[in-house]
């Protein structure tokens, strides 16, 4: 489940050169170990997540998704001979910390590609040193700006707020018949971007946006956005932001008296975490996704059988992890050892995953229409195919 700021992305770029410059550096003092590393009998694949912090869980969710499809993976034989190995790098949800890692498993590790990350600004500011490295970088950040990166090596295995936000509006509108709704979001490249895609859709399915509230990750109080949110009288709420943080802006919503339809755009909400967390507070919130845990098919239940056999929850980015993981192995295996033509496999591939059918656009971008779920007696469920 997540830039306009031009200022932001320099920086990035910058500090991603220099660790690049000063990777170069220990890889020479390493050489031996470096190349012996890139060869041999295995490809290795770098995951940059947060597994530290506040974001943590979600990191964990991703690396199980990932262990379970490379145990699968190397226990049927591997991609063309070779086993698949899986480097961890904590970008602990921040663009310094990402740069580092990536740069870290491009250079020291030999990756030959990354999953992750799960956060937008820490994506963003990592894909300029796997660009540089033609290490195919497999995201799962929302954030709709990706796509005007020019990075061909950049794939996102999720949907991008462009499909996710006008999907949960116009059924907002059309099922709900909310016409004025209040957003709170976090203060993030995911969520600015995200409220600005809502922003955007809006006229076109007749809602209006008549307050916008920010709050900064890992914040405990929302008491102040609250008062100002009741005060308007909205239809509904949107929540922009992770599970963690929704789930105590729906508890204290409901402490303050605040009885409106809460909803947020994507699945980040995905997890038993939220409800876990939120209880009742978390009774009927909407949600956008482009996964159902419960989809009876082949995929969806192979996935769910390993997730047993490996007493791993299974959890939805869990899954979507999985997936990405799958397609990059069966990339390297059209692909070969060419960087290129692994890119190239990976821009051309078919395949059904547990989120469907798995392909990718000219931007290397995924564009399966999203499904409308609900907490219903503490559960996910599908109110809208």
């Amino acid at each position: 489940m997540k830039f306009g700021k031009q200022k932001n992305a320099l920086v990035a770029t910058i500090i991603a050169l220099m660790l690049v410059l000063a990777g170069c550096s220990s890889g020479e003092e390493n050489s031996a170990e470096g190349k012996e590393s890139g060869k041999g009998d295995t490809i290795r694949v770098g995951l940059q997540a947060p597994m530290t912090g506040d974001n943590a869980q979600y990191g964990q969710d991703m690396k199980n998704g990932v262990d379970l499809a490379f145990k699968k993976l190397n226990a049927e034989g591997g991609v063309n001979g070779k086993k698949l190995e899986l480097i961890v790098g904590d970008d602990k949800a921040t663009p310094s910390e990402a740069v580092a890692v990536v740069n870290k498993m491009v250079m020291n590790d030999k990756v030959k590609a990354i999953i992750g990350g799960y956060n937008s600004s820490p994506t963003l500011a990592a894909q300029e040193v796997s660009k540089n490295a033609k290490a195919l970088h497999v995201h799962m950040g929302a954030s709709p700006e990706f796509t005007s990166l020019e990075n061909e090596y950049l794939f996102r295995i999720i949907l991008t707020g462009q499909v996710y936000v006008p999907a949960v509006l116009e059924y907002m509108a059309e099922e709900k018949g909310v016409k004025k709704i209040a957003s709170l979001y976090e203060n993030t490249d995911y969520g600015i971007t995200m409220s600005e895609s809502a922003k955007k859709a809006a006229a076109s399915v007749g809602v209006e946006f008549i307050a916008t509230e920010t709050y900064n990750p890992g914040d405990k109080n929302f008491s102040s956005q609250l008062s100002k949110i009741k005060q308007l009288k909205p239809d509904a709420v949107m929540i922009v932001g992770l599970y963690n943080e929704v789930a105590l802006i729906a508890q204290q919503a409901k402490q303050a008296g605040l009885d409106v339809q809460f909803f947020s755009p994507d699945d980040s909400m995905y997890s038993d975490q939220l409800i876990e967390l939120g209880g009742d507070a978390v009774e009927n919130h909407i949600f956008a996704s482009m996964i159902n845990m419960d989809m009876d098919t082949e995929a969806m239940n192979e996935f769910i059988k390993l997730s047993e056999e490996n007493n791993i929850q299974p959890e939805a980015n869990t899954a979507i992890a999985y997936d990405a993981a799958i397609t990059l192995a069966k990339a390297f295996e059209e692909g070969g050892d060419s960087p290129e033509k692994v890119r190239d496999a990976l821009a051309q591939i078919q395949l059904n995953g547990t989120t469907g059918l798995i392909q990718f656009d000219e931007d290397g971008e995924r564009a399966n229409a999203p499904m409308i779920m609900q907490v219903k007696n503490q559960k996910f469920v599908v109110i809208q195919e």
